[in-house]
């Protein structure tokens, strides 16, 4: 009231001052504020998590729900959370979350704390759920905090790198006690020992394993182990699978508990050094403030303005790309390799777990705008993986059944429970990187594995008939390979294995069956093998799509692919029968590319129709994963809500999620090794792309679309730096020296616009 009395007797310039202020702070919202961690955590919606961490961070702590995380219903929550659970089984340390995975019982994340209070123990340990208040569940970058209804207590959550810290709040009169557990009753188990009374340590056993320091700031009174059915005295616990340990703090009377666990895959000492090093004192806000900090850093790299429901997906969506890969790196720059010693990283950090299938179209091309530095640290992190490794890397089985995921070694280390991989087209990622000069390193060091990489997935078997037995899809996949170390090879002199490689990129022609127009199986002696309905997704020789979204399986030369249609009026025809009649599947990789491959065919204004529709608009969808929905679904694809995605739409470690922020800026790269994005409409009125002075020449990129709206979404004109553009793609160099890409938009296409063709 004092502040009121306040306004009301001051002067009417200065009120007018402050309520134009209070505008101006709101207008001043910052792009971490848009984020919204409750997208796509609900069912099989894309399959993330509102865990609290910090961008690359190992340590993602958050809930585990119930019943999805462990009972038939946790097919639907791949990362352990699934929003439309009302109960938690716990709050882990390691979520993975956006991708489906193999199917098992419990999907739950690694090492949970469960608090609960002084019921009858045994009771609640043998079913330790408690209900979620979900009216005060909430969730930002860096935290998480949810109050458990009949229990009582307030759970907040947030994090650094290596450390996750929790603040439970108890109610008085109750005693305070944690429950210490594996959390995935599918890991191999937990050790673990209390040191003092302030200090527990152990190994949580999964995947070879990591290990934790865990630090209380209320002094724990007794500890009980619990093996699933029975109590037992016990200030160590060994090889604990259905179990865990107590901890009881007593009746606290109100004040908080904190727990800080600090965790490193080299070692107790290096868990102790990591969680010194980012948490050394109890101030939780501080930490909570920290972390939101490091996110805005990242985010506020690329600034938009238009549509806040836009905003708010834009920037959820580039929050998801910074979940995965994951940096392995203790704060003394000690990480554990593939050949299973402890290495250093000097000077950069080491990288892992990564899905390249699933992602290498996407999310790379995104970093070499938005994160050029992650992404050189990246290029030494798969130099690290491919000398550490040698290329013992998993590739399809000898009759070429359909990709597979695996480790990258055999046997297990530490590393492993990170280091789970789909490497398909890692060489890609890495050729990439090389054009666009984010190598610090010499090529020469890393191309004879690249080169070994591209002929352990296609043999030197099959160049004797230029394809690969019954799998089109691979055959025209791994021919985009080839073409990369061939680029590479050109690059540094070596002519014969460009030759080579060449000749292995057009592979794709001797699977293209020109009766038909379509890809198709052959068997080794040459014959075409049977053609299913190339609408159905039968999976039979092409793996997760139909033979229509495979149509379009040239990334590396789509005038060739265009002259084998016939010439661009039949390409175009084609591709827009194939968009017109729902063929097209948003929720998987495979034809991802396929709206901007109008711009190669003289179209280009039906590429701006189709992005803009799937960007914004309900369309047909007909196909999931592995093949048609019961009913079809008619929705948006991108949403800002739980279900942020569409049914069985994974995000693939950020795939779907980069392609948004690729596309809603207008810009979208067609085949990683050739550093050329193509352009279509944006959705925002302005985009702003702080590059990195230390590696690119310009300060910044910015793409305007003046006269911008809903109908508004054609392009009529363009100008590059002040200068008449007629062509529908940029080349990365003109990006990164920064400048100024003006659209003018209108209601009707301009079909005349961006026919210059690429030089």
């Amino acid at each position: 009231m004092r502040k009121l009395k306040n306004y009301v007797h001051a002067p009417a310039t200065a009120l007018l001052v402050l309520l134009l202020s209070s505008c101006l702070q709101q207008e001043k919202k910052n792009p971490v504020h848009y984020v919204d961690p409750f997208i796509c955590t609900e069912g099989d919606h894309g399959q993330w998590h509102p865990s609290a961490l910090v961008p690359f961070g190992m340590v993602k702590l958050g809930p585990d729900t119930y019943p999805s995380s462990l009972t038939g219903d946790g097919d639907f929550a791949h990362s352990g959370y699934n929003y439309a659970d009302s109960a938690v089984r716990g709050f882990s340390h390691f979520h993975k979350g956006s991708s489906g995975g193999t199917r098992i019982r419990d999907r739950a994340g690694n090492f949970s704390v469960m608090p609960f209070t002084g019921m009858p123990i045994e009771s609640f340990l043998k079913n330790p759920v408690a209900d979620m208040d979900k009216k005060t569940e909430t969730a930002s970058p860096g935290f998480y905090s949810v109050f458990l209804d009949q229990a009582g207590i307030r759970v907040e959550l947030t994090a650094s790198a290596h450390v996750g810290m929790h603040r439970y709040t108890f109610p008085a009169g109750k005693r305070a006690n944690l429950f210490i557990n594996e959390g995935n009753t599918q890991n191999a188990g937990v050790d673990c020992r209390r040191v003092d009374a302030y200090t527990i340590e152990g190994i949580q056993k999964s995947y070879g394993g990591f290990y934790f320091i865990m630090k209380f700031n209320a002094p724990v009174q007794t500890t009980l182990a619990w093996d699933g059915e029975k109590f037992y005295d016990a200030a160590h616990m060994e090889d604990q699978k259905d179990g865990g340990l107590i901890c009881n703090f007593g009746d606290l009377e109100g004040e908080t508990l904190e727990v800080k666990v600090g965790v490193s895959l080299t070692g107790h000492a290096a868990a102790r050094k990591n969680l010194a090093a980012e948490c050394p004192d109890w101030d939780f806000t501080s930490l909570k403030q920290k972390a939101e900090g490091l996110w805005n850093e990242k985010l506020k790299k690329i600034q938009v303005e238009g549509n806040d429901e836009y905003k708010t997906i834009f920037y959820t969506a580039l929050y998801r790309t910074c979940f995965l890969p994951v940096s392995l790196t203790d704060v003394e720059g000690t990480y554990p390799g593939l050949d299973k010693k402890v290495h250093r990283a000097e000077g950069y950090k080491h990288y892992s777990d990564y899905a390249f299938w699933d992602s290498f179209r996407t999310k790379y091309p995104l970093y070499s705008l938005y994160l050029p530095d992650v992404y050189r640290d990246i290029v030494k992190s798969l130099r690290d993986i491919y000398k550490q490794a040698d290329n013992a890397l998993p590739f399809p089985d000898s009759d070429h059944k359909p990709h597979g995921h695996g480790y990258l070694l055999k046997g297990k280390n530490r590393a492993q429970v990170f280091t789970t991989c789909r490497h398909e087209h890692m060489l890609m990622v890495m050729a990439d990187a090389y054009f666009k000069n984010l190598f610090d390193i010499d090529v020469r060091e890393v191309y004879p594995y690249m080169k070994k990489e591209a002929l352990l997935q296609m043999p030197e078997k099959y160049d004797s008939i230029g394809y690969i037995p019954a799998r089109p899809d691979q055959t025209g996949e791994y021919a985009w390979d080839s073409w990369c170390v061939a680029q590479v090879a050109k690059s540094i002199g070596n002519r014969a294995d460009y030759d080579f490689f060449m000749k292995r990129s057009d592979y794709w022609k001797n699977t293209w069956d020109s009766e038909i127009k379509y890809f198709r199986a052959r068997a080794a002696d040459g014959a075409w093998l049977d053609f299913p309905d190339p609408t159905v997704n039968r999976e039979k020789y092409t793996y997760e799509g139909t033979k229509w979204q495979y149509r379009w399986n040239v990334l590396h030369d789509v005038p060739a692919l265009i002259e084998k249609f016939g010439g661009e009026e039949h390409f175009v025809t084609e591709l827009e029968y194939f968009f017109e009649h729902d063929l097209y599947t948003a929720g998987n990789q495979i034809d991802l590319h396929a709206p901007f491959m109008f711009n190669f065919a003289g179209a280009p204004w039906r590429a701006q129709k189709w992005v803009h529709k799937i960007l914004t608009e309900p369309m047909v969808q007909l196909y999931g994963t592995h093949g048609f929905f019961p009913e079809p679904i008619f929705d948006r694809i991108y949403k800002a809500t739980p279900d942020g995605y569409l049914e069985e739409m994974d995000d693939d470690y950020g795939c779907m999620a980069a392609w948004y922020v690729m596309s809603a800026m207008g810009l979208f790269q067609v085949c990683p090794g050739d550093p050329v994005y193509q352009i279509t409409s944006p959705i925002f009125e302005k985009v702003t792309i702080d590059l990195d002075e230390t590696i690119y020449p310009g300060k910044s990129f910015s793409i305007k679309a003046n006269l911008l709206s809903k109908e508004n979404h054609y392009i009529q004109s363009a100008t590059l730096n002040g200068k008449p553009l007629n062509r529908c793609w940029l080349s990365h160099d003109e990006l990164v020296r920064g400048g100024e890409l003006v659209f003018e938009m209108g209601p009707e296409p301009n079909k005349a616009w961006g026919l210059e063709t690429k030089k």
